[in-house]
Order: C-alpha cells, then sequence, then structure tokens
C-alpha cells in the first residue's frame, strides 16, 4: 500500500461517516414525513453539503504532494474540510428521536450562525491547501470560487432574515454547479 492510499483511508472514513450520516437523516426525514415541517432553504443545503462532499473526493483523487504525504501538519490540515463538512452535517440535521412536529425552519435557524460559520471555514482551509501545500496559483478560477463562497457563507453566518438565506440558498447551488462545470469536470 502507497503512502497516498493509507492516507486516503482516514479521509475516505471522515467523508463517509459525513455522507451515512447526511444520507441517514434524510432517510429519517421520509420516515417521519408525517410529523415533518419542510422549509426548503434547509433542504437546499442538506443538497448543497451533499454535492460539496462529492466534490471533495472527486477534486482530491489523486491528491498526494508532498507536503500531505510527508508532513503531519500537511496531511492534519488536508483533513480538515471534510472535518468541517462533516460538522456542518450534524448541524444541518435535526434530531429524530421522540415524539412531536420537526420544524426544519425552526432548527436551521437555530444552528445557522455556526453552520455557516464552519462553512466558510472549509472553502478557506481548501484553498490555503491548495496554494500553500499544492502549490496552486493563487490566481486560478477556484480561488474566486473560494472566495465567493466565503462570502456567502459569512453573510449566511451573520444574517437571521429568511429572505437573505433563500437568496443564499438559490445563488450558493447555482454558484457551486457553475464551480462544477468550469473547474471540476475531471478528477483531481
Amino acid at each position: 500500500m502507497s503512502n497516498e492510499e493509507y492516507l486516503s483511508v482516514l479521509v475516505s472514513i471522515v467523508v463517509g461517516l459525513g455522507i451515512s450520516h447526511l444520507l441517514t437523516g434524510v432517510g429519517n426525514l421520509l420516515v417521519d414525513r408525517a410529523r415533518v415541517r419542510f422549509y426548503w432553504v434547509w433542504g437546499a443545503f442538506v443538497l448543497l453539503v451533499f454535492m460539496a462532499y462529492v466534490q471533495f473526493w472527486w477534486a482530491t483523487i489523486g491528491l498526494g504532494g508532498e507536503a500531505v504525504r510527508t508532513n503531519f501538519f500537511g496531511f492534519l490540515f488536508f483533513m480538515l474540510p471534510p472535518i468541517g463538512l462533516f460538522l456542518m452535517t450534524v448541524l444541518l440535521l435535526p434530531d429524530f428521536e421522540g415524539e412531536g412536529t420537526i420544524d426544519l425552519r425552526r432548527h436551521y435557524f437555530a444552528n445557522h450562525r455556526w453552520f455557516f460559520g464552519i462553512g466558510a471555514l472549509v472553502p478557506l482551509l481548501s484553498a490555503i491547501r491548495a496554494v500553500v501545500l499544492s502549490g496552486d496559483p493563487i490566481t486560478e478560477l477556484d480561488r474566486l470560487f473560494d472566495a465567493a463562497f466565503i462570502t456567502l457563507l459569512l453573510t449566511g453566518a451573520v444574517s437571521r432574515s429568511p429572505r437573505v438565506h433563500a437568496v443564499l440558498a438559490t445563488i450558493s447551488l447555482a454558484a457551486f454547479l457553475a464551480m462544477i462545470v468550469t473547474t471540476s469536470l475531471t478528477p483531481g
């Protein structure tokens, strides 16, 4: 087993746990649908987090830069974005245990500051990793998307306006799809 394969196992576990938690939460939503008050903005961010997991996995295929392979702190830094996505997943999904109505809008706004605050760290850490550890130029189109997502996510952290969050959900999904089409159609 190569160093890259060995190190990718831990990253795979974190990503796999996050996707598993996300899909379990959506499954619980379907099972308990009679007592769930749905909020489309919440659903948009569930979709966005799922796509972010897949995009992270896709974009890091073959990533085995020297700093990640040979430096503990480089590897730790590489691990932080999927850890951030996992924490976002935990904050996004309500507890389906117990009785009573599950109000996804109330849950979303009860956790939005932490969700979006941690969310803003994910593209920031990814950008720093790409530039510092992988040696990517700071002028790449990916960095423009990173800056846009950081701005959108920080806006979500500071605003409690449902209207602002509806706009953020729409723009974030559109920007994410634009990023995939322009920078991530091929792996790595």
